[in-house]
């Protein structure tokens, strides 16, 4: 196959595990003689005009620009939204894929995907997050603003047939289908590469992270309430903190620890691009989360690294983990419940604990080993084309 991946950043600019896995599948998909090209925003690299484009090569060409969509006029983003055009068509018909992969669209417009559906070339999306809901927000002006683009010639518009798409959980599938008429869909998760190192020994005691974004939705302030209870049963319960993120929101966080005079419980470490480096220091992962994780990538690195998970029972987490068995859940939103997960797991014999770290690994390697799962999206893929065949003869 000969493949064009399109995609807002790609490595090593990212903003998160969506770009990582997307990147993961082109180099899977190169590793089994696929021909790929990739076309992405120019984070990193001055724009580019349009006349000094160049698709003569594989490689990443970083050409796409960005909308500040808070912040942008109505004819700033136009701009945008035609050149993305422009150079989408123009790779495409210079490069003539055999089907397009889009990765994150989020910032670089619905002008790709409106691009690539004109010249009606096979294609397959990764869904790794919600990225359409931008662009069909609620209100009168957003209607009345797509309403227009469809209309005048001078605009780029239309509607988006969201179909052949790659969803990382059944509850983001249905949610795609109800929301966008999402058609075509298969479900297959992120993956992670297992590594050859063995598990070693758990040798008390627990030894507790967090790992992510300091921000309201990740749920911090419900681990520390947490940790308030925790600590009056267990003196010596701490937790390492690594990540960065909204200020106001991590000075807040301070103050509660402080108030609930915590400060020997929690450790902030500060933001590590990679999990891999630190994660067989530590024994359990608390992922306390209130947004709608569409999978939770940083789950499977983490039991893939032999840590049990503590996690949200909502969404995607929910889908990864058998509650008691691999790993634990609690109630969305409840101090209370994560206390006692942690309470349980502290109270747990030895063998308890080494069998689910046991039955961790075991899932990952069965279910999220990255060569099983890339080969369903390679499956997925050439189908596509063989379809896209069968409609021509």
């Amino acid at each position: 196959m000969k493949i064009l991946c399109i995609s807002n950043y790609y490595p090593p600019y990212f903003e998160g595990g969506y770009e990582l896995s997307v990147q993961e599948s082109m180099d899977y998909l190169s590793s089994r003689g696929h021909e790929i090209h990739v076309l992405c925003g120019h984070k990193g690299f001055p724009k580019v005009n349009t006349k000094d484009l160049d698709f003569s090569t594989p490689e990443v060409h970083r050409y796409l620009q960005y909308i500040d969509y808070l912040h942008a006029s109505v004819f700033n983003k136009h701009l945008t939204e035609i050149h993305n055009y422009r150079t989408c068509i123009r790779a495409c018909k210079i490069i003539n894929p055999d089907i397009v992969y889009f990765g994150n669209q989020k910032a670089i417009s619905l002008a790709p995907v409106l691009a690539v559906q004109k010249l009606s070339i096979p294609r397959v999306f990764d869904m790794g997050d919600d990225w359409m809901k931008p662009y069909y927000g609620p209100g009168a002006k957003k209607a009345l603003y797509r309403w227009i683009k469809r209309t005048l010639p001078c605009f780029v518009g239309g509607a988006v047939h969201l179909c052949t798409v790659i969803s990382v959980s059944h509850w983001l599938a249905e949610e795609l289908k109800a929301l966008y008429d999402a058609d075509d869909v298969h479900i297959v998760p992120r993956a992670v590469r297992l590594t050859a190192s063995p598990l070693r020994p758990f040798t008390p005691p627990l030894r507790f992270l967090f790992a992510g974004r300091i921000e309201p939705q990740k749920g911090l302030h419900i681990l520390i309430e947490a940790a308030g209870i925790v600590k009056e049963s267990y003196p010596d319960f701490c937790v390492d903190v690594y990540g960065d993120g909204d200020p106001e929101y991590y000075e807040n966080c301070r103050r509660m620890i402080s108030d609930h005079l915590l400060t020997d419980v929690f450790h902030f470490k500060g933001f590590k691009a990679s999990l891999k480096d630190f994660l067989p220091s530590y024994n359990v992962m608390i992922m306390p989360t209130m947004t709608k994780e569409a999978f939770g990538r940083v789950v499977i690195e983490a039991m893939a690294a032999g840590l049990i998970v503590i996690a949200t029972n909502a969404f995607g987490p929910a889908e990864i983990i058998d509650n008691g068995i691999d790993s634990m859940l609690f109630e969305r939103g409840n101090p209370q419940s994560l206390a006692q997960c942690i309470i349980d797991l502290l109270n747990s014999p030895l063998h308890i604990i080494e069998d689910m770290r046991n039955q961790a690994m075991k899932k990952i390697a069965t279910r999220y080993e990255i060569s099983l799962v890339k080969n369903e999206v390679e499956i997925i893929m050439e189908n596509q084309i063989r379809k896209a065949k069968m409609r021509l003869e």
